[in-house]
């Protein structure tokens, strides 16, 4: 996932987030199954929790933590 990580990041804001909302989808929804869109969508949110965050390099890790967490039944972490 890192080196697609790396170049995700590349581009500006709106496209690095759709682009890391596609990566996201494409590598869980085979593990975890469960509705496409409803993935995509908890994607999405999972992602705006990361905004405003200054470095940006591990946002898709975090997000894809917090998303396992999620389907995982876990309360995702403060």
């Amino acid at each position: 996932m890192s080196v697609v990580a790396v170049e995700v990041l590349a581009g500006d804001a709106r496209d690095r987030d759709d682009a890391v909302v596609d990566l996201l989808v494409d590598r869980l929804h085979p593990l975890l199954g469960g509705d496409l869109e409803q993935l995509r969508a908890r994607a999405v949110e999972v992602l705006a929790v990361f905004a405003g965050a200054r470095v940006r390099t591990f946002v898709p890790i975090l997000a894809e933590k917090r998303l396992r967490r999620l389907y995982a039944g876990a309360p995702p972490p403060a």
